[in-house]
């Protein structure tokens, strides 16, 4: 079974570009190993330069009725002190402000329209190998006992960086400093409606941010040391458990917020997180999302990235689909360019978060200038809008 694509993972990044495709009029295979609707850690917020992409995808009406309330305001929850201040916002738009919806959700909102776009959807089935062949790729996809083998002219790689066998390059061994992502949902907490928090503790950084159905997500990255240090000093607690405990012990804006929060569900659990730009092309291979390159979540621009590297993929494949090397030049100049500097901030925020004597030197500067936390917003790519695609 030949098709023009074959995009393995439907998380954001591989749907779109999946359903943009197919509505272009491309034969579009869709691999994905797991049962929609699932949870994932995600820190599920969404910021407003999506809005006009999302109304190209079908989702937006969803989106903006079923989302989380505006996040107007930015905060900085570290110690004790407690700073907001205004979130960048995008003047003279519809919609000035981001929200947050739920990855079961989105996930299963963005699939539904690729399957009506004639995208064919392989779910659950998992892409175990591929190779190249002639102009095209074969690629071998199983489920339990079954085997299929499918062929497309070119592979696009949306599965997460953390995924064995289809990676870019062999996963390195584990590290002491490695990230590990926590998220879990909790209703009934005392979050400000329009507030999304950063969450700055020894070893670790979070976020909260209030989501669809009254629940807030908190999600997480950590050191594998410093959990590994929580749960001997706290023996018997789970690895979320553990997480959270180290949290509210660090942080008392956290505190104050779950204090007579309920979790909804169990604690989910990732990684390691893999940081970094990645090469985007490679022999008729393209990548997207954290498959591309991914940002520490301190900056809450996961799903952006996902959903802009596929816009600006699957533009370049519609309008320049016969020479895919200059396709592959272009992507990767455009993804660098929109996407780089977020990934680099990122870096740069996490390494003044875990440090304890950096983030007690710089706090009383926020207290003082809390425009410089806008500032910061503004930097990880809050108001980083994206071209309009070619019609």
């Amino acid at each position: 079974m030949m098709f023009d694509a074959i995009v393995v993972g439907a998380g954001p990044a591989g749907t779109t570009t999946a359903l943009l495709l197919a509505r272009a009029g491309w034969t579009v295979a869709l691999v994905e190993k797991h049962i929609f609707p699932r949870r994932k850690v995600c820190g599920e917020f969404i910021s407003a330069t999506n809005l006009p992409l999302l109304k190209e995808l079908g989702i937006a009406d969803y989106y903006l009725s079923h989302g989380g309330p505006p996040v107007e305001r930015v905060g900085l929850f570290a110690n004790n002190t407690i700073i907001t201040a205004t979130m960048p916002h995008l003047d003279n738009a519809p919609s000035k402000w981001g929200r947050a919806l739920g990855r079961e959700h989105l996930d299963s909102l963005l699939l539904d329209q690729a399957r009506l776009a004639g995208a064919q959807i392989w779910q659950p089935w998992s892409a175990t190998q591929f190779q190249k062949q002639d102009n095209f790729y074969t690629c071998t996809l199983t489920q339990k006992e079954k085997t299929e083998i499918i062929s497309g002219k070119i592979m696009i790689m949306a599965n997460g960086s953390w995924e064995k066998g289809l990676s870019q390059s062999a996963l390195p061994p584990h590290k002491p400093t490695d990230f590990l992502g926590f998220k879990a949902h909790f209703t009934q907490s005392d979050l400000e409606a329009n507030l999304m928090p950063l969450l700055v503790f020894p070893g670790g950084y979070g976020g909260m941010v209030h989501t669809d159905n009254s629940r807030i997500t908190l999600s997480c990255g950590i050191m594998r040391k410093t959990l590994s240090h929580t749960r001997k000093i706290h023996p018997g607690l789970s690895a979320g458990e553990a997480v959270a405990h180290h949290i509210i012990s660090f942080c008392q804006g956290a505190r104050h917020v779950l204090n007579k929060a309920q979790r909804e569900g169990q604690w989910l659990s990732v990684g390691p997180l893999r940081p970094g730009i990645r090469p985007l092309y490679n022999n008729g291979i393209f990548f997207v999302g954290n498959s591309a390159g991914e940002a520490h979540p301190i900056v809450a621009e996961g799903i952006s990235m996902a959903l802009q590297s596929a816009w600006l993929l699957a533009d370049l494949l519609i309008n320049k689909q016969a020479d895919l090397n200059q396709v592959g030049r272009e992507y990767t100049r455009k993804w660098t360019a929109h996407c780089a500097s977020r990934i680099r901030a990122a870096n740069l925020f996490t390494q003044i978060a875990i440090h304890p004597r950096a983030v007690a030197f710089l706090l009383p500067l926020f207290k003082h200038f809390p425009q410089l936390i806008t500032y910061g917003a503004k930097l990880s790519g809050k108001v980083k809008t994206l071209p309009t695609i070619s019609k």
